[in-house]
Formats: C-alpha cells, structure tokens, sequence
C-alpha cells in the first residue's frame, strides 16, 4: 500500500540531492576537460549544461517518474496523474528555462532589454517560489513550484529516513551546509581587523616576548637584509608609517584600508599617514 503522507524533510532532502548530484557530475565534466585550451569549452557552456541536464531527466524523471534524490528516499511521482504532456512541461520548466537564461546571459550581455526580460523573469520566478515553499510549509505537499503547478503528487511504498543517518551522503550534506554558514558569517566579519585584535591579545602570553608600543620611534633605515613588516618579503614600493619600520605599499595601504586602527606587526606603533621611504 502507497504511502500518501511524505514527511516535509523528507522531500526537501530529496531535492538537496538533486542539486548535489548534479554539482557532482559538472565536476566530473571540468575534471575531465581541465588540460584542454582555456577558452574551448567557454562559448558552449550553456549547451553543455543543457546535455547534462537531459542526460539526468532521460533517466530519472522520463523512465522511472522520480528524480535520482527521490529515488534514494524511496520517494516517486504518482504515475496516474503524469501524462506525457505534463512530463514535457515538467522539462521545459526545471531545463529548458535555465538554458534559455544562461544562453541569454552568454549571447547577449550588452543588450539591455534581453537582459531586463532575464532579471525580471528571475523575479518572477524567485517570488512564485517563495509562495510556493510558504504553501508547502502549511500544507506538507508540493516543495517545488512545478509540482504544484502540474499536480505532481509524491508517493512511497515505505519511507527509509530512519535508516539514513548512517549513510555517508547524509553526514556530507550535513557538513555542506555547515560550511555554507562558516562561509556566509566569515565573509561578513573584518578579517584584518580580527587579525589586530588576536595579535594584540598573543602578545602577552607567556611564550612569546612582550613588545611595548612605541612611543618616539626612530627613523627608518633599509639595506639589503630588509623586509616588510608586513609580509616578510623584499619591500615593493617601500612605504612607511611612522615607526621605525618599512612596509610594501600594497601590504600597508590595504591594511590601513580594511582597519583604520592598523598597527605595525612589529612595534605595534599606530601611525596615522602613509609615506614614501626614501634613502637618504
């Protein structure tokens, strides 16, 4: 006997791996064509993906009505209501409008209209699935946008999630999205200015040797055996700030940039300009 009720975590698993089989397989295909020239590939890219795609829908939802994510859910498509018709239109909306927007995006990227008609498509689109996933929150039924269009009901003969936290897959799509949100808030933090505030922190810690800032610090002196500050390498367009040390321009004048409280690694001297070193 079919199961009619799908858990809602259970369908939204399914298409979280959708998504991750097919990242899989793009790079299975850039593994396979990395040593060929830089530029082959790129004009027919979207064509590619289109392939892809197909290749992916001939043999899940075409021959088995269930997608490969929903086949490892033991999830599918009740087949009484997904007729041929519905199937075509069930490909011209989850493959054939990615394709027409990233060949869009490809062919036509100056001209503007095409490229509104593209965004605001997009909008749409991104609105209706919003509705969509607030309805599906309400109702348990239809997770994606299509489904609920068509009618597309989901069905099981026997649900397995019990059994899935053993399974590798699990655990991997578990740490995908925990590294997405490491990702997000890292991207949101001072980077330069977290390294300040931990280098000001270790300095008095018992191993390392205790270094004053500077109050009156001497002029700069370069010779051969100098490096900069900052990244301890040969100074390039050697610069100052005010202490006794010398910086390459990009590595001072990007760290004055990101954090205007930047003191010198070295002394810890916080000088307020900038300037060009020049040999006496």
């Amino acid at each position: 006997m079919a199961i009619s009720y799908i858990p809602r975590v259970t369908q939204l698993d399914a298409g979280q791996l959708d998504e991750q089989l097919e990242e899989l397989l793009k790079q299975q295909l850039f593994n396979a064509t990395k040593y060929l020239e830089p530029g082959i590939l790129q004009p027919v890219l979207p064509e590619l993906e289109l392939l892809l795609r197909t290749w992916i829908f001939k043999y899940s939802v075409y021959d088995n009505k269930c997608t490969f994510g929903q086949k490892m859910l033991s999830l599918k498509y009740n087949t009484n209501n997904f007729s041929k018709s519905k199937l075509y239109w069930y490909y011209g909306y989850t493959i054939g409008l990615k394709y027409l927007k990233d060949r869009a995006i490809y062919s036509w990227t100056s001209n503007t209209k095409v490229q509104n008609f593209v965004h605001q498509l997009e909008t749409f689109q991104l609105f209706g699935d919003i509705l969509n996933f607030l309805r599906f929150i309400r109702s348990g039924k239809y997770p994606v946008l299509i489904d609920f269009i068509l009618g597309l009901e989901l069905t099981a003969d026997k649900l397995t999630r019990e059994d899935l936290t053993d399974f590798s897959w699990t655990r991997e799509l578990l740490w995908h999205n925990f590294i997405e949100l490491i990702g997000t808030i890292i991207s949101l933090m001072n980077i330069f200015g977290l390294r300040r505030r931990l280098s000001n922190i270790l300095k008095y810690v018992w191993w390392r040797q205790h270094v004053k800032p500077v109050s009156k610090p001497g002029p700069p002196l370069m010779t051969h055996l100098t490096l900069c500050a900052c990244c301890s390498t040969r100074p390039v367009l050697p610069h100052t700030m005010g202490c006794s040390h010398i910086f390459c321009y990009y590595c001072l004048s990007t760290n004055r940039m990101l954090d205007p409280d930047f003191a010198c690694p070295k002394c810890y001297y916080k000088g307020k300009e900038i300037n060009r070193f020049t040999m006496a």
